[in-house]
């Protein structure tokens, strides 16, 4: 399988987001930035030209017209503010009194009120922010800035916010690009590892290395399946094989025993011997093969649908009454004791299967003059059932593989059996959701059996 190209690759499209993303908060923050900056030294031009125009009206009003010519005289030649001032005080008659304009156009002057206007001072061109005043009297004061040093200012904001804008880009691009990069060097591990499990190389994971974050979770999640399967694969080749053996071995000894009974000279006798005795190597197999279907059939969960709140007391002592008579020969000391009166929402024949799969055990490897105790009991939200003997256990190092299909502790294949007991066991409790435990207890094994509870008062 090939890696996605370029343009669908979703982390290219993720990078691309991630670049977009900050192209757009710097000019977000551009935009803000420059027209706050640019808005108030407007905003601070047209006060100082409003404070300026009523102190000038307020001259005229208490000393007349002489003292407002001289005022504007006087800040005309004071030399502050001599590169963008503004003045000029025409008369009724829109004569020139005073000012530093040259020309200027009708409208700078038709009417009170702030604009913006191109007008002459001292002889050159100027853009300029105006507020003129017309007086009761027909005179008109008008007070202005030259905006060249604004604009200038305004100018080189534009020019050092579009390098900030071009450096964003830059850094955008880079940082998108170191971005697609680092994700594509994770995934492309992850993706080197699983075309080498592909094409057969199960032993292989992915690296994750001392790093703690989402792709070293997930890296190990992976990890945990592939050792998860690896386990069924192998747990599949063994249960395979011992199918294989299992059958080939009752198969060549019937036919063994068909072929000596067709070639011995008392072949008519011979015959019924070993066709009988075909007929019960057979059933051996057929007992295997329905248990693993059974295993099957717990495993796939369709028996679920037939779970119902089920009384534990009444079922074990259906099990008591069934497996005394046979405890009775062998001298074994069968006891069940039952807590309370713990239910569990369960299918009646399959956990009846489960405890008869669990004395068989205990009855055939714990022997004659052997204890076993059944004990059930509620505890919280769950009931845990117990079924216990004092016979010779499991070894230890074996104990993790007891549910294994087909597995057998070499000291017990002298004796009859295939390795499927604990098996079912197993998958029917998994399909209660529940939790099996094995235990050796020194001497003897302990099965616990935690099923979740069940009120049998509910509908």
């Amino acid at each position: 399988m090939l890696m996605p190209s370029f343009r669908h690759s979703v982390v290219f499209r993720m990078a691309a987001g991630y670049g977009l993303l900050l192209l757009f908060s710097v000019a977000l923050i551009s935009t803000v930035f420059y027209i706050a900056t640019a808005g108030l030294l407007r905003r601070n031009i047209d006060e100082q030209l409003r404070s300026t125009s009523r102190h000038l009206v307020q001259v005229k009003a208490q000393n007349g017209i002489g003292a407002l010519v001289h005022d504007i005289y006087s800040l005309l030649t004071d030399n502050k503010d001599s590169d963008t001032e503004i003045y000029l005080l025409l008369d009724a008659k829109g004569q020139k009194l005073i000012g530093n304009l040259t020309a200027w156009p009708a409208a700078a002057v038709s009417s009170s009120g702030l604009r913006q206007l191109e007008v002459e001072r001292l002889g050159r061109h100027s853009a300029s922010r105006l507020l003129a005043y017309r007086f009761p009297d027909g005179n008109v004061l008008l007070v202005g800035r030259d905006m060249h040093d604004v604009r200038e200012l305004e100018h080189r904001t534009l020019v050092a916010l579009g390098l900030g804008g071009v450096l964003a880009l830059l850094l955008a691009g880079g940082g998108a690009a170191l971005f697609h990069s680092q994700l594509q060097r994770r995934l492309r591990a992850i993706h080197r590892t699983t075309t080498e499990i592909a094409a057969g190389q199960l032993d292989r994971r992915v690296s994750v290395g001392t790093s703690r974050d989402e792709f070293a979770v997930v890296a190990r999640d992976i990890n945990d399946m592939l050792d998860e399967i690896e386990r069924l694969m192998d747990n599949a080749r063994q249960v395979s094989n011992a199918i294989a053996h299992d059958l080939r071995t009752p198969l060549g000894r019937v036919r063994a025993a068909l072929e000596q009974a067709l070639r011995s000279p008392q072949r008519d006798a011979r015959l019924p011997q070993g066709a009988q005795y075909a007929i019960d190597e057979i059933d051996g197999l057929i007992t295997v093969l329905d248990k693993l279907l059974q295993i099957a059939e717990a495993e796939s969960g369709i028996r679920r649908g037939s779970f119902e709140p089920l009384a534990l007391r009444g079922l074990l002592d259906d099990i008591m009454e069934l497996y005394q008579p046979a405890a009775e020969p062998l001298a074994i000391d069968l006891r069940c004791t039952v807590e309370g009166d713990p239910c569990v929402l369960a299918d009646r024949h399959l956990l009846a299967g489960v405890l008869a799969n669990l004395l068989d055990n205990a009855f055939k490897y714990a022997g004659a003059g052997a204890h076993v105790e059944i004990h059930a009991a509620q505890q919280a939200d769950h009931v845990v059932i117990s079924v216990r003997d004092n016979g010779p256990g499991i070894p230890e190092a074996a104990l993790a593989r007891a549910t294994e299909r087909f597995f057998r502790v070499d000291a017990s294949r002298h004796q009859r059996g295939n390795g499927l007991g604990l098996s079912i066991v197993s998958a029917v409790v998994a399909l209660h959701r529940g939790q099996l435990r094995l235990a050796n207890t020194s001497p003897g094994l302990k099965v616990d059996i935690e099923l979740p509870s069940a009120n049998l008062s509910k509908p």
